[in-house]
């Protein structure tokens, strides 16, 4: 019986070598493969991940980090392979499929909305300007050098009267920018100036959006009144010694929609995690590689989460 089992795992092609052929795969193997399988199309990158190195700007530049990488994009910082001190920052669109259904084209969108609301904002010293886009679902963008709001750094005293003054150029181009609730997407160089990134989410409001050009001028300003709340909110939270009165308004804001939005959005980011917190300790949702590896694609935060609580 050993014999035949020995026959049957091995196989001869014309050498002296033996070519063995693996056994069948038990059922929790199965299911620890299906499982990683499910956990990767939770990336936009997919099971290939961020590439390294690109093609673009006439060179060629290698991964450096990871900065994000998400169910939509990726964004990772790059630098070039001969040595040049200019680094830049490559957003990839979502490329790959969740469970078999297609979605690149749900990157290609994306990525197409946030390119052309960037170039709407040129000339905006605060918005970053796209310097490449080598393919529909990718563009590269300049590296600023800086830290975000999230990690609660020193402020200047005119920081966020600079940070105003730039949502209000970007406003005057029809534009809101939708996502400055996240503090990560405000950045402070090393001379104290603002910066705003990540357009992923903004909305371009022409003066015919809405068929009448009045009806379509006041919806864009109630929309872009929530920027300005949300930046009024960094400010008290961060600055209170410098809220104004009007901006201490201006920073609590209770209407309706925000209510209903918070009414909706708090249950969801529960759910969300819970499912997270599920997909790791099943070991569906593993940590990536460590040369892409950062703090929101590291799985382990919810199972943080989850001890603390």
């Amino acid at each position: 019986m050993q014999d035949e089992r020995s026959a049957i795992g091995e196989a001869r092609c014309g050498s002296d070598h033996a070519v063995v052929v693996p056994e069948k795969w038990s059922a929790r193997t199965l299911r620890v493969r299906a499982g990683r399988w499910f956990g990767r199309c939770f990336y936009a990158c997919g099971f290939e991940g961020v590439p390294s190195p690109i093609e673009c700007l006439g060179g060629r530049y290698v991964l450096e980090r990871v900065l994000k990488h998400d169910f939509l994009a990726a964004t990772a910082l790059y630098r070039p392979a001969t040595g040049a001190p200019r680094r830049v920052i490559c957003k990839i669109g979502r490329q790959t499929h969740f469970c078999l259904l297609p979605l690149r084209w749900l990157g290609r969108l994306v990525t197409h909305i946030e390119v052309s609301h960037l170039r709407r904002c040129e000339g905006i010293p605060e918005v970053p300007v796209v310097l490449a886009r080598p393919c529909p679902n990718v563009y590269v963008y300049e590296y600023i050098e800086g830290t975000s709001l999230a990690e609660k750094p020193a402020l200047p005293a005119d920081f966020f009267d600079r940070l105003l003054a730039a949502v209000r150029a970007i406003h005057a181009r029809h534009v809101v920018h939708f996502d400055l609730h996240k503090p990560g997407n405000i950045l402070i160089d090393s001379a104290g100036r603002p910066h705003i990134i990540d357009f992923q989410l903004s909305l371009y409001i022409g003066d015919r959006a809405l068929l009448s050009k009045r009806l379509s001028r006041r919806f864009r300003a109630w929309l872009q009144s929530y920027d300005i709340y949300h930046i009024c909110k960094h400010k008290r939270r961060l600055r209170p010694d410098l809220l104004t009165e009007i901006e201490e308004q201006l920073s609590r804001n209770h209407s309706l929609p925000l209510r209903m939005h918070r009414a909706v959005a708090k249950p969801y980011k529960q759910v969300r995690r819970a499912c997270l917190r599920y997909l790791h300790a099943k070991g569906i949702l593993a940590a990536p590689p460590q040369s892409q590896s950062c703090p929101e694609t590291d799985p382990a935060r919810w199972a943080r989460k989850q001890s603390r609580s």
